[in-house]
């Protein structure tokens, strides 16, 4: 039988126990290291978005060193309002409803939703109205047939193809107008622009001349074509 000795230095060791001060460090380096792994995590939670390069004005056209991606942390609503980086090809040649300031982010209100005039093109209005142009369901960029009616209402009247496709650079809304819907939503959406009365097409000079001498000489209809190719 094994029999171990008490010797004095063992009788007067003191029994081992945790020291809370080593309990509090471990503590506080647990929290450290796992309040950096929340701030690494949301700092990389970022969105790609566009962010203008340099100062812009009103109808302006962006061009491809306008915009750069940049990797911003913006919630929800503002990420909405703004302009993703997988839409740079589409915002190139977009024409610039209202300024744009350096390293601000490109916001779809920004954009102006009219086509912008080429070479050689210019923008001419006309006036219409609901019953005139396709119910007033026209919007920039449509492709529209003009014709014109002349002699209304007299037996020799005839009515011709002024302008077989153009594209409508803007629409004029009668702000006057109140409508009360109680409608779908389409006819609500209709309602809360107004009604239709003008379009601003472009035309090259030879059709802007065709299309003046329509104008003062006849009664015009818009017609809404399909888009091309379509």
């Amino acid at each position: 039988m094994a029999s171990t000795t008490l010797t004095p230095r063992r009788a007067l060791r003191k029994p081992w126990r945790l020291d809370p001060r080593a309990l509090f460090g471990l503590f506080l380096m647990l929290v450290s290291v796992g309040g950096s792994v929340v701030f690494w995590t949301t700092s990389t939670d970022t969105r790609a978005v566009l962010v203008a390069t340099r100062d812009r004005p009103a109808g302006a056209t962006l061009g491809l060193s306008d915009v750069v991606v940049t990797n911003v942390r913006v919630d929800d609503a503002i990420f909405a309002a703004a302009i993703s980086a997988e839409e740079q090809a589409t915002v190139v040649g977009r024409q610039l409803a209202e300024p744009l300031h350096a390293q601000q982010l490109l916001a779809r209100a920004q954009l102006s939703g009219r086509p912008p005039l080429g070479p050689g093109q210019m923008a001419l209005t006309i006036q219409v109205s609901p019953d005139t142009a396709a119910g007033g369901a026209i919007r920039p960029g449509d492709s529209v047939q003009v014709l014109v009616t002349t002699n209304k209402g007299r037996p020799e009247s005839r009515t011709s193809v002024v302008l077989p496709r153009i594209t409508v650079y803007d629409v004029g809304l009668d702000d006057q107008t109140t409508v009360i819907n109680t409608g779908g939503s389409d006819d609500a959406d209709r309602d809360d622009r107004g009604s239709i009365s003008s379009l601003t097409l472009i035309v090259s000079q030879e059709q802007a001349l065709q299309l003046t001498v329509a104008k003062w000489n006849g009664d015009l209809d818009v017609a809404l074509l399909p888009a091309e190719g379509a």
